[in-house]
């Protein structure tokens, strides 16, 4: 089995850069020159960050051949969690600290339980997701609705626990998200296992990898960059609110459609560092729409929603029989 990824075309990616670039400097200019000028770029860099995360998290998970759509609810209750950590202490530092721990191992925790599950129960992903995204949702109304008997409101994150939602440490967290998911994705025993047992479960256990150990450490994965981004969510939000009947999926929309761009990109460059480029792009869509008056909302949700079609339609291009 090869585990591997196939030898990437330069001259492919060197044309797919090319390209690129080109549609960038004309919408810059299109744009009045507004989009790549550094105020926006800032803010491009910085609405990409818990995107891209997100994104990280999908593609160990899809790599497991996994189709799981509760992240969104986990990064609500990890955002929540670092709320709540965040302002038990007074210490900068050591709230900093700590709610980042926690965000992390609630992450994790919800990680391994989903792939507990799916392993145990035998139920499909999809729909035992579903059912843990509301489980998720129902958490975090219970704790707002407790908040609120008690005259209070979720928790808004103090300005002085917020240091990972500024530059540069916004970007800092980004970066080392993307270098830790690409030494473990491509470097460690546990990344090569996690996708041959994505490539074919039976052929994996014929050959020794313990396939259900193998698909719990890939939920586990993920569950750790979904902690890492509800921390990010909620330094940014400064609170993020209770969510119900499923309303947690709209945040991975556009992660779910770039981490389908990123496969179509993984025929130019490694799955990993097509993350960060395909974010980049879903976000900077949307910039432009909005630069050029295009009011967020139903249409630009619409086109979203389009957007995650056709980059699937690519992604699966040469695919044969049922995708899950």
């Amino acid at each position: 089995m090869n585990t591997k990824e196939q030898k990437k075309s330069p001259v492919g990616l060197i044309v797919l850069i090319a390209a690129i670039v080109v549609i960038i400097v004309v919408l810059h200019f299109l744009t009045k020159r507004v989009l790549l000028s550094p105020d926006n770029l800032k803010i491009l860099l910085g609405n990409m960050a818990v995107p891209t995360i997100i994104c990280i998290g999908f593609t160990f998970i899809f790599a497991c051949d996994i189709t799981d759509l509760s992240p969104g609810a986990i990064v609500l209750l990890t955002a929540n969690v670092t709320g709540i950590i965040g302002n038990a202490f007074h210490n900068p530092v050591v709230s900093i600290i700590l709610m980042v721990l926690g965000a992390i191992v609630a992450g994790v925790l919800c990680g391994l339980l989903n792939f507990t599950i799916y392993r145990v129960t035998k139920i499909p992903p999809w729909i035992a997701g579903l059912g843990m995204t509301m489980v998720y949702e129902a958490i975090v109304s219970m704790y707002s609705q407790y908040r609120a008997l008690q005259g209070l409101q979720v928790e808004f994150l103090r300005d002085e626990n917020r240091v990972l939602g500024s530059s540069p440490w916004i970007y800092i967290v980004l970066v080392i998200c993307v270098v830790i998911a690409y030494f473990i994705y491509n470097n460690t025993t546990i990344g090569i296992n996690i996708r041959a047992t994505g490539c074919n479960q039976n052929v994996s256990s014929t050959m020794g990898i313990n396939v259900s150990k193998t698909l719990i450490m890939g939920g586990i994965i993920a569950g750790f960059f979904f902690g890492v981004a509800g921390v990010l969510k909620e330094s940014v939000s400064i609170f993020t609110p209770a969510q119900g009947g499923l309303t947690s999926l709209s945040t991975v929309f556009q992660p779910l459609a770039a981490v389908l761009l990123a496969k179509t990109l993984s025929k130019f460059v490694n799955r990993i560092i097509a993350v960060p480029i395909s974010t980049f792009i879903i976000v900077l869509i949307f910039n432009v729409l909005t630069l050029f008056g295009v009011p967020s909302g139903t249409f630009q949700e619409f086109l979203l929603g389009a957007v995650v079609i056709i980059f699937a339609i690519f992604a699966q291009r040469g695919v044969k029989g049922v995708v899950k």
